[in-house]
C-alpha cells in the first residue's frame, strides 16, 4: 500500500523502508509523463566493464556531473563505485524535478506537487488517491473527474505556493540526507547552464539521452550542453541505458586535443547515439 507524502516526508530518514521508497516514489508521475521511478544495483554491469578504463583515470575525477538521476539513488552507487577506484569526487546531480510542496487547499485534503502546483499525489484524509489518469479512466470515464480535480486543485495548489502556505520538501531519497559529496539540483538538461561551463571531469547521463525521449534536435541541444560541461581534453562522457529486460548498453567517451569525442569503453552494443555523438563537431554556442 502507499503510503502518503505527508507520511513519506515525516519518517526519519534512517527509517524508511527501501520497498516503502520505491512504492512511493512509483507512484509518481512527473507533468511530463514520467514516473520517479529507480532502482538500486541496476549499473552493476556497467560499471564492471568500464571499470578498468575509470581507475586508469581515477585521480583525475574531482567535479561529476549526473544528469537525470530520479531519485538519486544510482548516483550514490556511482559515487560509492568511484571512491572504490581511487576517485575522491564531488557529485552534482540532477533532475528535471526536485523540488516539490504539499499543500493542503481543503480541510482533510493534501496535495503533492511540483513547483506550479501540478499534482502528484492526492491525500485524503489519510488515503492515497492517484491524480494521473490511465487508459482504463477513458473506458469508464473516470478521467472527468480525475481532469476536472487536477485542473481545480493545480489553480489552488499554485496560489497557495505563491503565498507561501506550503510545505517544501525534496524528491530524493532519504539514503542521500547524510551524503555530504552529493548536492542535488533542479536542472533541464535542454537549457544552458551557464554555472556548469567547463566545470566537470566526467559528465554521466544515464538512461535520459536516447531517441524514445527526446528528437535529434533536442538531442543535439542536450550534447552541447554536456560538452560545453566539461572541463577540457580528458574529460570524460558515459552515456547508458538499460531496456526492459534490465540488459545495458553504453559508451564512454574522453574529449581530445580537439575537444572531439572519441570513444574509450562500451558495454553491450554501445550506445545507441554513440556513431552520430563521434562523427558530430560539436561547439559550445547555445542552441
Amino acid at each position: 500500500m502507499t503510503i502518503t507524502a505527508t507520511e513519506f516526508f515525516n519518517t526519519s530518514n534512517i527509517a524508511v523502508d527501501p520497498k516503502v521508497e520505491a512504492g512511493f516514489y512509483g507512484t509518481l508521475k512527473m507533468r511530463n509523463g514520467t514516473f520517479k521511478l529507480t532502482r538500486a544495483s541496476r549499473f552493476d554491469e556497467i560499471e564492471k566493464v568500464m571499470g578498468s578504463a575509470l581507475a586508469e583515470r581515477a585521480a583525475r575525477f574531482r567535479n561529476i556531473l549526473d544528469i537525470g538521476v530520479s531519485t538519486g539513488i544510482t548516483t550514490a552507487e556511482f559515487a560509492d563505485f568511484l571512491s572504490s577506484t581511487g576517485a575522491a569526487a564531488d557529485f552534482v546531480a540532477t533532475d528535471l524535478y526536485i523540488d516539490a510542496y504539499i499543500v493542503e487547499p481543503l480541510p482533510g485534503v493534501r496535495i503533492l506537487t511540483d513547483h506550479d502546483g501540478w499534482p502528484m499525489q492526492y491525500d485524503i484524509r489519510g488515503k492515497v488517491i492517484r491524480p494521473w489518469i490511465r487508459r482504463l479512466d477513458y473506458i469508464t470515464l473516470a478521467f472527468i473527474p480525475r481532469t476536472l480535480a487536477r485542473m481545480y486543485f493545480q489553480k489552488q495548489a499554485a496560489d497557495l505556493i505563491s503565498r507561501g502556505k506550503h510545505r517544501a520538501v525534496r524528491l530524493i531519497s532519504p539514503r542521500l540526507a547524510k551524503r555530504t559529496d552529493i548536492r542535488m539540483i533542479e536542472d533541464d538538461i535542454l537549457v544552458r547552464s551557464p554555472a556548469f561551463a567547463r566545470s566537470f571531469d566526467l559528465v554521466r547521463a544515464a538512461n535520459i539521452l536516447n531517441r524514445d525521449y527526446f528528437s535529434e534536435s533536442s538531442l543535439g541541444r542536450a550534447i552541447s550542453n554536456i560538452h560545453s560541461y566539461l572541463r577540457g581534453p580528458g574529460a570524460m562522457f558515459l552515456i547508458t541505458r538499460t531496456d526492459s529486460s534490465s540488459n545495458n548498453a553504453g559508451t564512454l567517451f574522453e574529449l581530445n586535443d580537439q575537444l572531439m569525442f572519441q570513444v574509450v569503453e562500451r558495454v553491450g552494443s554501445g550506445s545507441e547515439i554513440e556513431k552520430w555523438i563521434v562523427e558530430r563537431s560539436w561547439n559550445d554556442k547555445v542552441q
